[in-house]
């Protein structure tokens, strides 16, 4: 007994500047923030606290229903785009041809850009006078495209910033796929399965973890953009591209509200709470993990 409070002193010592940073840098600013959303504050004088007003003000700020509106098209829209990109791309990887492991690590090389110089080379990409794309458009005999004051193109614009910094996304889609037991393939082949029947019956299935994954950090990356809209396009034209993290920056720094910027954070909290659960829920019914049955059990 005196032994085991030895061994469990000895290791709360080891842990506990980590249980300090928790409690002093995330704990502690979530409860301020929490019991600062039910007041007026603007952190140079005394809150006044107002119950619940932070958040029915919500639905009533046009700007802010338009950013949480942009937002849930990123994530609604851009995820599966972006998902389906990045199997697509890691299945071609996945072919064993002579260089593949230099195409794998070029591939891979835009994850490791910071976003503010990703957001330069879309600038450079993207823009409306001389940039790349509009150039080879007019090489082509076509007519430039204000990709940046657009409001119907803004969006998918932002859209291939996340398809390009695939990398990620990708390594766990091949681990996954190299996860696959050859077996299956073979058994498939024998019975006289097509390219197309054998991914959809066994490839998918067998990805469907990575794809959990891979899904869910998509909707928190999403829900949490800020860089690339800030610098591309200052959340325009008109708060097309406006991102919910964007408004709450500018509620809070821009605007001194913090009251209200506590009261959007929390708000954000929930709908990713919301939405986490509900596909970590579904998963029973469309996610397979090998070795256990349809109703989760071993087998």
């Amino acid at each position: 007994m005196v032994k085991t409070w030895k061994e469990d002193g000895v290791f709360l010592l080891f842990i506990s500047p980590w249980i300090i940073g928790v409690l002093c840098f995330f704990v502690g600013p979530a409860l301020a923030s929490l019991t600062y959303s039910f007041a007026d504050y603007n952190a140079i004088t005394a809150p006044s606290w107002i119950g619940f007003d932070n958040y029915s003000r919500l639905w009533s700020d046009e700007v802010y229903l338009k950013s949480l509106r942009n937002t849930l098209y990123f994530v609604f829209i851009g995820v599966p785009i972006t998902v389906g990109f990045q199997i697509v791309l890691s299945l071609m990887l996945n072919i064993e041809v002579p260089g593949i492991r230099y195409f794998r690590t070029l591939y891979y090389l835009p994850y490791l850009v910071p976003p503010v110089a990703t957001v330069v080379i879309w600038m450079i990409l993207f823009g409306s006078g001389d940039g790349v794309v509009n150039t080879a458009i007019q090489w082509l005999g076509g007519n430039p495209v204000d990709w940046m004051n657009s409001e119907a193109l803004i969006k998918p614009v932002i859209i291939t910033i996340g398809m390009w910094m695939s990398g990620g996304s990708v390594l766990v889609f091949l681990a996954g796929l190299k996860g696959i037991p050859r077996s299956l393939y073979e058994a498939a082949r024998i019975d006289g399965s097509g390219p197309v029947r054998t991914f959809f019956n066994i490839t998918l299935p067998m990805l469907t973890p990575s794809i959990l994954f891979t899904v869910v950090m998509q909707v928190i990356y999403y829900f949490q953009m800020f860089t690339e809209a800030m610098l591309l396009s200052k959340g325009g034209p008109d708060y097309s591209s406006q991102t919910y993290m964007m408004n709450t920056y500018q509620v809070a720094f821009r605007d001194l509200d913090f009251g209200y910027a506590m009261a959007q954070s929390w708000v954000l909290f929930l709908i990713i709470l919301v939405i986490t659960v509900a596909l970590m829920k579904s998963s029973n019914r469309w996610v397979y993990y090998e070795g256990e049955d349809k109703k989760g059990g071993k087998r």
